[in-house]
């Protein structure tokens, strides 16, 4: 399974737990430096990637759109058709840790200790980054438990999170974005 089928994959899974499963496409927005991370491409060669992507995943996934933004040049929406969200309903399951990360992170007056001791129970080898007085990044670093970076950020309505992949997060954070 490539990079961005994995993806995919993981968002799909991610949506359902949050929303629930739902027989409806699913629309998911990708900046151009993301793409072509996850194609293992440069921008030059992403439309050939992205057509060899769509064949590959055409059996499983659907006929996936990949549509740039008008307003926003260098933006996605990537579009994948009822029945690939239902394949992926019936063929994977999300993990244990993202079912009870987004049970925890939603939980009204959550903590982060309580997030940091919910993945220390997947695994001890965890990477903690605090990014200011109210924001962390958090990622396992055996990426097999979970490939993520988890920006969590405390605010008035408690903790909500960002998901991002390692590389994408260190090169939003070396240019001084977040």
């Amino acid at each position: 399974m490539n990079k961005l089928e994995r993806n995919l994959i993981d968002n799909i899974l991610e949506s359902e737990i949050k929303l629930g499963c739902a027989d409806t496409s699913i629309s998911f927005y990708y900046p151009i430096t993301l793409l072509t991370e996850l194609l293992e491409c440069d921008a030059d060669g992403l439309d050939l990637a992205i057509a060899e992507f769509r064949q590959h995943a055409q059996n499983h996934l659907g006929r996936i759109v990949f549509e740039e933004l008008s307003g926003e040049k260098g933006r996605y929406a990537v579009t994948i058709p009822a029945c690939g969200t239902s394949w992926v309903h019936d063929n994977y399951q999300p993990s244990e840790f993202m079912k009870e990360f987004i049970r925890e992170i939603n939980r009204p007056e959550n903590t982060l200790d309580e997030i940091v001791k919910l993945f220390r129970k997947y695994s001890h080898e965890v990477d903690i980054k605090k990014v200011s007085d109210e924001e962390w990044a958090i990622a396992f670093l055996d990426e097999s438990v979970d490939p993520y970076v988890y920006h969590i950020e405390q605010n008035v309505f408690g903790l909500e999170y960002h998901r991002f992949t390692k590389k994408s997060y260190e090169k939003m954070m070396a240019n001084g974005n977040r």
